[in-house]
Parts: C-alpha cells; structure tokens; sequence
C-alpha cells in the first residue's frame, strides 16, 4: 500500500520534471541565444568600425554565431550603417519537436542591431 502511493509520487515527479525540461528548453535557449545575437551584432559592428570592410563584419558575427553553437541567419547593413543580425538555434527536445503543430516552438530566432563607433 504504502510502496504504490511511494511509485505514484516518484512517477508523478519524473512526469512534471519531464514536462519542465521539454516546455523550458525553447525558452532556456531564447536567453542563451539574447547574447549570442548581440555578441554577433556588437562584434560586426566593432569589425567593420575598425576595417570599414563588411566581409571582416561578416566574419566576426559568424564566428560568434558557431561558437555559441548557433547559426547565422541574416546579416545585413541598412541605409544609416546599422548592423542587423539574425541568428537560430534549434532548442533541444525528446518529444514535441516530432509533432507538426509544436515543431516550431523549438526553431528559436534572435534579432539584434548594433552601430558602428563613429556614425
């Protein structure tokens, strides 16, 4: 009697520890990737600051981007010199990523923008 009630506490754990995890990882890899986007954007901006050469711009973002082990998305420079970076990671799932209806929770993207010193 007292081992059954024991199992469904210990189950009942495991399945709201489960749910933690699997509903939290999209929004633990949103934070982690906040800094990530503005590493890329910040660093790019530095870059081309110091260069003026957008491919050294580029360079930098996309080496923040992988280390943090996500990707770069979108680079682009708009008509006042502003640096606009988007970056993505998948966010880490063992059940809802299969299912069409909640797949995209786990495909996060950031956006970030940063300007040159100087403009």
């Amino acid at each position: 009697m007292i081992a059954r009630g024991l199992v469904k506490i210990v189950a009942g754990i495991a399945l709201l520890g489960f749910a933690v995890i699997e509903l939290g990882s999209p929004l633990w890899t949103k934070a982690q990737l906040d800094g990530t986007a503005h590493d890329a954007a910040n660093d790019a901006a530095y870059a081309f600051g110091r260069t003026n050469n957008r491919d050294q711009a580029y360079e930098a973002a996309r080496v923040d981007a992988n280390r943090s082990g996500a990707s770069l998305d979108e680079f682009f420079f708009d008509d006042a010199g502003v640096v606009h970076v988007t970056v993505s990671k998948r966010a880490k799932s063992y059940l809802l990523h299969n299912f069409e209806k909640t797949r995209s929770w786990y495909e996060v993207h950031l956006r970030a923008t940063a300007q040159p010193a100087g403009r």
